[in-house]
């Protein structure tokens, strides 16, 4: 990666932020198909405390990064990381890092004790990445489908 590029993560505040970011989420989340379903989905999700971060090179979107910070019992004060992506066409430049990053800076910022991210079990590039960034299982999530 060119070092003059510039490299700038904030939490989404608008429909113009969250309109940018559909073409590098839809790569994680592939069933979201349309647009406008997807900003009206975040916003509902924001309306229930979800952030969503968003990593820019030079002004476009290349990472995205969903969040909400919880509290409970068992944890305590915790981020969960519900969405962690970056552009297939911008990997291997260490964005993933960076946003990863971020986010755990953020989760210190705003008094968690951990950060957590649930993962599919087929996705194995993810979970050698999330080892790498130090992160342990914990835990096996267990689900009941009731639909």
């Amino acid at each position: 990666m060119d070092q003059q590029q510039n490299i700038e993560i904030a939490v989404a505040r608008d429909d113009a932020d969250i309109a940018a970011s559909y073409p590098v989420m839809k790569e994680l989340r592939t069933h979201m198909t349309d647009a406008d379903a997807y900003r009206a989905q975040i916003r509902r999700q924001m309306d229930d405390g979800y952030n969503l971060a968003l990593l820019r090179l030079d002004g476009e979107i290349a990472g995205c990064g969903g969040f909400r910070v919880h509290e409970t019992l068992s944890r305590g004060r915790y981020m969960y990381v519900e969405d962690l992506v970056t552009s297939a066409a911008k990997r291997s430049y260490g964005l993933g890092d960076k946003l990863f990053d971020w986010l755990a800076n953020e989760a210190r910022e705003r008094g968690c004790a951990q950060m957590e991210i649930i993962s599919g079990i087929q996705r194995g590039e993810a979970h050698r990445f999330y080892h790498r960034k130090r992160m342990t299982i914990k835990s096996f999530q267990l689900v009941l489908p009731l639909a």
